[in-house]
């Protein structure tokens, strides 16, 4: 169960990495992984779902 949450983890981050400068943090749900991070001087929040969409806020 752990490799495959870090495994899930993993790829969130690759996928979201190419608009960020840098993660902050990453949090794994059930749902979803959600990663803070900062881009240009600003601190954003990707979601990013199981079916491979990305939501920011």
């Amino acid at each position: 169960m752990a490799k495959d949450i870090s495994e899930r983890v993993r790829q969130a981050q690759d996928k979201v990495l190419e608009d960020l400068d840098y993660i902050l943090e990453t949090v794994p749900t059930p749902d979803f992984v959600e990663i803070v991070g900062r881009v240009g001087g600003d601190v954003v929040t990707f979601r990013v779902y199981e079916d491979g969409s990305v939501y920011g806020k």
